[in-house]
């Protein structure tokens, strides 16, 4: 737990809710957050620049969080949505979701993808990537911050799964093992050239029509 105390926030509560009230916490320089569990709602503000500061040194919004209180909440939690405003660069509101301690819990994580496709380096292709994060299921402590994918042996026309993801110890991949995540497909200069044969084929097709429309109507005068 050493690791997730680091990520610790202090919660303060708050009886009033709504529009007004939020924009005053705001105003205050907090920020008003909502904790929630299978038989909880709480809401709560935190200060925002402790928070700002926190989010910096987290892996995203897909760590986990401790929030202390100062009438003994001791919560571990994971963030179920985060608003900002995107104009001002501010958080606007947090909702967190409650974790229990020792039973697994199933949540998302992202996807880094490592080095460069060999397809892409050497062979002009293009990477596609299928997937941002991955839904796992594991115990808290075993939470990891992301889900590491090494693409640099990924050829030209091969595609890497969630099979193809290193084993993490206490992680189980919740999504299919065939569920594709990356692929390298065919070269840019390769699909404009076959947009431009198939323009050409379709205006020589369209030409033979023309023409064949026109020896039937000769045919038929002559007729």
């Amino acid at each position: 737990m050493s690791e997730l105390s680091e990520l610790t926030l202090q919660v303060s509560p708050r009886e009033k809710t709504g529009r007004n009230a939020c924009n005053s916490i705001r105003n205050a320089g907090k920020i008003p957050v909502i904790l929630y569990g299978k038989d909880l709602n709480k809401p709560y503000s935190v200060d925002g620049k402790e928070t700002r500061m926190l989010l910096r040194r987290a892996s995203g919004t897909s760590s986990l969080f401790r929030l202390l209180g100062k009438d003994g909440e001791d919560e571990l939690v994971l963030i179920k949505d985060l608003q900002k405003d995107q104009i001002k660069d501010k958080i606007l509101h947090i909702d967190f979701i409650q974790v229990t301690r020792g039973e697994d819990l199933q949540t998302k994580v992202p996807l880094v993808i490592l080095g460069e496709a060999s397809g892409v380096k050497n062979e002009g292709g293009i990477l596609e990537v299928l997937a941002n994060e991955i839904e796992i299921k594991c115990r808290p402590s075993k939470l990891p911050s992301q889900i590491d994918l090494d693409i640099s042996a990924l050829d030209l026309g091969s595609n890497l799964q969630i099979r193809d993801l290193a084993d993490i110890d206490g992680v189980t991949f919740m999504d299919s093992p065939e569920m594709m995540l990356v692929s390298c497909v065919g070269s840019a200069s390769g699909r404009s050239d076959a947009e431009e044969d198939d323009g050409s084929a379709d205006v020589e097709d369209a030409e033979e029509h023309e023409g064949s429309e026109g020896e039937s109507e000769e045919t038929k005068e002559g007729e």
